[in-house]
């Protein structure tokens, strides 16, 4: 019987792409509420975000 064993790079890049995908669907939801942001504002608070997670 085999058993299943995660490494923590497998867990921390799990984690890593669950984030991704939650501030991507932020996005298309603010997109959709028409609220919009420059370039740079975009950058600014992703930069944001990740600083907060790490």
């Amino acid at each position: 019987m085999e058993v299943a064993v995660k490494t923590t790079d497998e867990v921390n890049e799990k984690i890593a792409m669950e984030t991704l995908f939650s501030y991507l669907d932020k996005g298309i939801d603010d997109m959709e509420a028409g609220r919009m942001h420059t370039v740079d504002e975009a950058f600014q608070i992703i930069r944001e975000r990740m600083n907060n997670e790490l």
